[in-house]
């Protein structure tokens, strides 16, 4: 038995699954894994023999082009592939694993440098993130605000802003 890996590449989730189901489905293929390239892009791989990935692969793009014409970005087949599948589809996954535990550094490293900063710029930067829908709201809540509540609908985010951290920054 000579063993092949097969690839689908698609546009969105649900060609995804539409393409693993009806490789799964049509030949007798066992599914490596999927990795999420980005921009939409997911990429499937399968293994099994020659004859049985292609026509899984087949199948598939058939499948996948029935959902809607741009959803298929690649498909490709390679038989008796001269590297260890799973060990191609493992190494991937800890690349992956190794992306989560740096976005985590990241988010340890920014809510550090956040709990350092002042008060007041803290405040300042949580008050940026918000909607200026939720600023104005935030606004008509205080007492003696700096704006008059029948101009808080004309008032931009910078000066909401602005004012909200004088009127906080005096409560606390």
């Amino acid at each position: 038995m000579r063993e092949a890996i097969g690839m689908i590449e698609t546009k969105g989730l649900l060609a995804l699954i539409e393409a693993t189901d009806t490789m799964l489905k049509s030949s007798e293929v066992h599914c490596l894994g999927k990795k999420q390239v980005g921009g939409g892009l997911n990429t499937v791989l399968i293994t099994g023999d020659v004859a049985a990935v292609e026509t899984a692969v087949q199948a598939a793009v058939a499948s996948v082009q029935c959902l809607g014409p741009d959803l298929l970005t690649a498909s490709h087949v390679i038989p008796r592939p001269n590297i260890d599948a799973t060990a191609f589809v493992d190494n991937a996954q800890q690349i992956e694993e190794q992306e989560d535990v740096v976005e985590e550094i990241i988010e340890i490293k920014e809510n550090t440098e956040l709990s350092e900063l002042d008060p007041k710029e803290k405040l300042r930067q949580e008050l940026e993130q918000m909607k200026v829908a939720e600023l104005r709201k935030l606004a008509k809540e205080q007492v003696n605000f700096g704006i008059p509540q029948k101009n808080l609908h004309r008032t931009n985010k910078d000066k909401l802003v602005k004012a909200l951290i004088d009127v906080l920054i005096i409560n606390e």
